[in-house]
């Protein structure tokens, strides 16, 4: 049996949400939680503290992914093989946890595995993406949808129609499975990040370890925010994490980047090719 770690980053969520999440993801399979606490006010989850629920509080909201990296040393010491990285607003439809685990168990060469992700009212999520390039991520928020409506529709890779797996470059970080090693290797999140682009940042760095796959027959269900449209707070919050992806991968030029994308390209064309015949 293969050891499983989770962890779910908590900044005043109700109680009744973090129940349903954890609810969910154990009667899927045997895995360790580490609920990390962001919030102001301590002691709100402590009801849901058990033999394999462990409550981390953090120094103060340290944001997402500095949050997430509270747990590398306990994933550590648990030694686990498969490390999952949970939104708390995320519900886990049954045998996802076994299908995520059983590819990267399988397939050595997979760093990172992801779930098909659907709102609660069924609607797909499109949680295979490539790495944006800085049109992707500002023209679909400031330029009319015109100009941006062909690109945006390749960015998210329309063409793939969600039914098979992929080796995609960018997965949602709403619910991740890392190889645990890899997670590890790669020190978690990067903590500059408050919020926004942690995901497509560590999946970046990912990718330089193994593969990143989605596995359809994995799903979750997500109540997808978007809070920065209607925040201007969370709106700076976004540009600030932008333009920190950027300056580290590059702007306009990045060779690594453009290879990435047109190798995820290339498969998503060449399996609509497939379904089309």
């Amino acid at each position: 049996m293969q050891s499983i770690t989770a962890s779910i980053v908590l900044y005043n969520n109700s109680l009744e949400q973090v129940r349903a999440c954890l609810s969910s993801l154990k009667a899927d399979a045997r895995v360790h939680v580490m609920l990390v606490d962001n919030s102001q006010q301590r002691g709100r989850y402590d009801e849901l503290s058990s033999d394999d629920v462990e409550i981390i509080n953090s120094p103060g909201n340290i944001g997402f992914g500095g949050g997430h990296n509270l747990t590398l040393p306990r994933i550590r010491e648990l030694g686990s093989t498969v490390h999952l990285v949970v939104n708390p607003d995320i519900v886990v439809r049954r045998g996802c946890v076994p299908a995520l685990t059983e590819v990267l168990v399988s397939r050595p060469e997979v760093a990172v595995a992801g779930p098909r992700i659907v709102a609660p009212d069924g609607r797909l999520y499109r949680s295979c993406k490539l790495f944006p390039t800085p049109w992707n991520l500002f023209a679909r928020r400031f330029a009319p949808a015109f100009l941006y409506r062909a690109s945006d529709a390749r960015y998210e890779l329309h063409a793939f129609q969600y039914d098979r797996p992929l080796e995609a470059a960018s997965l949602s970080g709403a619910f991740l499975a890392f190889r645990s090693e890899a997670f590890l290797v790669l020190g978690g999140f990067d903590p500059r990040y408050f919020m926004y682009l942690e995901d497509v940042d560590i999946c970046r760095r990912a990718a330089r370890l193994g593969a990143l796959v989605f596995e359809p027959k994995a799903e979750v269900e997500h109540e997808h925010g978007q809070g920065s449209y209607r925040s201007l707070r969370l709106l700076k919050e976004h540009i600030r994490s932008a333009m920190l992806y950027f300056n580290r991968f590059g702007w306009l030029r990045d060779k690594e980047r453009d290879a990435l994308n047109r190798a995820t390209l290339k498969r998503v064309m060449t399996n609509a090719g497939c379904q089309q015949r």
